[in-house]
C-alpha cells in the first residue's frame, strides 16, 4: 500500500527501512516500538518535500497515525494515506 520512496530527495529522508512491509488492513497497521521511534512526527503540520512513500507518524486526540504520501488521481496533486498505528 506504501509506494516505494523513488525520489531522489528520498535519500536525505530517514524512515525505517522496513515500514513498507508492516502488515497492514484497511484500517490500522502494526508497528513495532522501533518503527514507530524511527518515524519523524507531524501533529501540526505536514513534511515539505511532497513526493511518494515518504513516511511520518501524526497523533490526535490520542491516536497515532501513520501517514505516507501517495500517488493522486489529479496531475500535479499528491495523496496522503494513513492508518492508525497499532503497536506490536
Amino acid at each position: 500500500m506504501i509506494p516505494a520512496m523513488t525520489d531522489p530527495l528520498g535519500r536525505h529522508w530517514r524512515q525505517p527501512s522496513d515500514i513498507r512491509e508492516a502488515p497492514m488492513d484497511d484500517k490500522h497497521v502494526l508497528l513495532t516500538r522501533r518503527q514507530i521511534a524511527g518515524l519523524p512526527e507531524y501533529s501540526s503540520s505536514y513534511p515539505s518535500g511532497t513526493y511518494d512513500g515518504k513516511c511520518w507518524m501524526r497523533a490526535n486526540d490520542g491516536v497515532r497515525y501513520l501517514c505516507w504520501y501517495q500517488p493522486h488521481p489529479t496531475p500535479g496533486k499528491i495523496g496522503i494515506g494513513h492508518r492508525v498505528i497499532l503497536e506490536i
